[in-house]
């Protein structure tokens, strides 16, 4: 492990990076797709977390992206870059293509029913509202390097060191919460989603979007 803590590099989040983060995001939640699509779906849904964010945090070793964390903060400054132009610019982009707008719209369906939940969230006032984990993301290169947690520990040292009084992020069920549970956070919201997902039918299947929270 020392030797692969010598050879990774922790950062923030630069504009060169976001090719090569979209790149995973797009390999990691469309797996399904063709690369290209990936890449599509990829780009805006990481354009559409950035213009929320206000603090991030890059793993990297040598010229491989081995995984990034994004925070929101309430009243927090933006992280630069004209992102939600970005997000549009390519969205309104891949329209022509059905391929990749059909990449686009299964990934932003999600992307947009937690948004829904997360404002329902935020009106409770609870202390979670003060951040968000708006992308958690690790490498398939790299699991079981302990790279997530530690990214994942970076964050709440931030949000601790800047005072906040908690932070919540956006998961489903297809992701594995035991790693957020280990971490602490609690179930705070549940509901079955309605989103349109690959295989499965909005109208029949019993799939479910949460909001798990953390008072600091």
């Amino acid at each position: 492990m020392a030797q692969i803590d010598a050879e990774l590099t922790f950062r923030p989040f630069d504009e060169k990076d976001f090719e090569r983060l979209a790149e995973l995001v797009g390999r990691t939640w469309l797996a399904d797709f063709p690369s290209r699509a990936q890449m599509a779906a990829g780009r805006v849904e990481l354009a559409h977390y950035l213009a929320q964010s206000t603090w991030s945090l890059v793993a990297e070793r040598g010229d491989a992206l081995m995984g990034a964390v994004l925070l929101a903060e309430r009243g927090g400054e933006p992280v630069p870059g004209a992102w939600a132009a970005l997000e549009e610019r390519l969205a309104t982009g891949a329209e022509k293509d059905p391929e990749l707008s059909e990449a686009i719209r299964t990934e932003m369906s999600g992307v947009e029913e937690e948004a829904a939940l997360e404002a329902e969230y935020a009106a409770t006032g609870a202390p979670g509202t003060a951040a968000a984990v708006k992308l958690l993301i690790v490498s398939p290169d790299a699991k079981g390097l302990g790279i997530g947690g530690r990214l994942f520990s970076a964050a709440l040292e931030h949000l601790r060191e800047v005072g906040a009084t908690g932070y919540h992020l956006l998961t489903d069920d297809a992701c594995d919460v035991s790693f957020y549970e280990h971490k602490g956070l609690t179930r705070a919201m549940r509901r079955r989603s309605r989103a349109y997902w690959p295989g499965a039918d909005p109208t029949t299947d019993d799939f479910h979007v949460y909001v798990y929270e953390q008072e600091l």
